[in-house]
């Protein structure tokens, strides 16, 4: 790919010509060459490898080198070392090799300095050449050098700060999606605990009230009456769940406190003719909200499978109230589940919902038949959602 010079590319060479043309002007050696065109002209190719020092920093800083003592083989006046040298240098040391350029500029100074007593200028006392010219040549360089590191230190510093913040902006749009992700599942979550235990009351009282519509009209109507009722409880429900994918305010409030929602599941579940028994033990305390939206779901779905897969006659749901947990068992006593048969998405919804508040679930086949879901759930404000 080719590449152009820019701006700064001539800001560089400008930099190092500049100076020396004043300094040919001023024509402070009156012994030497005297400056022409042609002085001018070879300062100028001087500063030409900084047209590409950006690009190639040592090889440009070694050209200049060996331009400026090719400029000073001519005879010309002196323009001065470390000065022509100065952005070749610059370069260098924000490039990352500060040690090279000092090294390298260092040693021009020591071979400048011995070259002007023991040759071309012995008239020159050694104090003005080393404790004047020197000195400052030496304070040029160090400047020079210091000037290009920390040019190359903020640059580094810039980026690294960049570079978090674009960590920090993709850190924040995973979380963003990890959290539409989360919601998404509890939404589906409810969605499926919703109507499952909806459909599953509406297919029995369904069936309940073809077989009596002939015999016992007044049982034909109250399952009929309680289809309608359960119908309108979930479209309801499943408003409130759409609601929430399009952003909407919630319009109704999670399950009562206490065992009155779980109460209310019991006597829906016990009008499809299951004998469902609510068990509560323990002295009833105030419940997280978080936890009793839980155990109103765990109770739903379990009530769900009993009806549509236990063919139980008998369950009971348990509430044992605890000093710092609460646990929630739903035993029934019907088939249980076969050794072959892989968790469905209800028993795994169910364990997503209390492993989010740091609690643990078991489900498993009793002992002489049926089937027992145990959830312990803690109530501890500080320690809902701690990992179990």
């Amino acid at each position: 790919m080719s590449w152009r010079p820019g701006r700064i590319d001539f800001v560089l060479g400008l930099a190092s010509v500049l100076p020396a043309w004043a300094a040919l002007a001023g024509h402070l050696e009156h012994e030497a060459r005297p400056p022409d065109p042609l002085a001018f002209t070879l300062v100028a190719v001087v500063g030409l490898p900084m047209l590409v020092a950006r690009r190639a920093p040592v090889p440009a800083l070694g050209l200049s080198i060996a331009l400026l003592f090719g400029y000073y083989w001519t005879g010309y006046a002196a323009v001065g070392l470390v000065l022509p040298l100065a952005p070749a240098l610059f370069v260098v040391a924000q490039a990352g090799r500060v040690r090279l350029g000092a090294v390298v500029g260092s040693t021009l100074l020591v071979l400048s300095t011995a070259f002007r007593l023991l040759g071309g200028e012995r008239d020159q006392e050694p104090g003005v050449v080393i404790g004047y010219d020197g000195v400052l040549s030496l304070a040029l360089l160090a400047a020079v050098l210091a000037l290009g590191d920390a040019v190359r230190s903020r640059r580094g510093w810039q980026e690294e700060l960049d570079r978090r913040l674009r960590l920090a902006g993709q850190e924040r749009e995973t979380e963003a999606q990890r959290r539409v992700a989360d919601e998404r599942v509890r939404i589906a979550r409810d969605v499926h605990d919703l109507l499952g235990h909806a459909v599953a009351i509406v297919t029995l009282h369904a069936a309940v009230a073809a077989e009596s519509l002939d015999d016992d009209p007044q049982a034909a109507r109250r399952s009929l009456e309680t289809i309608r009722s359960v119908s309108r409880e979930v479209l309801h429900d499943l408003g409130d769940t759409v609601g929430l994918l399009r952003g909407d305010a919630p319009t109704s409030v999670e399950p009562a406190p206490g065992s009155s929602g779980v109460a209310d599941l019991v006597a829906a579940t016990a009008s499809t003719g299951l004998d469902v028994r609510l068990v509560v033990r323990g002295p009833e305390q105030p419940l997280p909200r978080a936890v009793e939206a839980t155990v109103h779901r765990l109770v739903q779905e379990a009530l769900t499978n009993v009806l549509r897969h236990a063919h139980a006659r008998t369950a009971t749901v348990t509430l044992e109230h605890g000093a710092a947990d609460l646990t929630v068992t739903v035993t029934d006593d019907g088939a249980g589940e076969p050794a072959t048969t892989a968790p469905g998405h209800g028993l795994q919804g169910m364990r997503e919902r209390v492993a989010l508040l740091g609690g643990r679930l078991s489900a498993g086949n009793r002992d002489g038949g049926g089937f027992t879901v145990t959830a312990v759930l803690p109530v501890a404000v500080d320690r809902v959602g701690a990992p179990a």
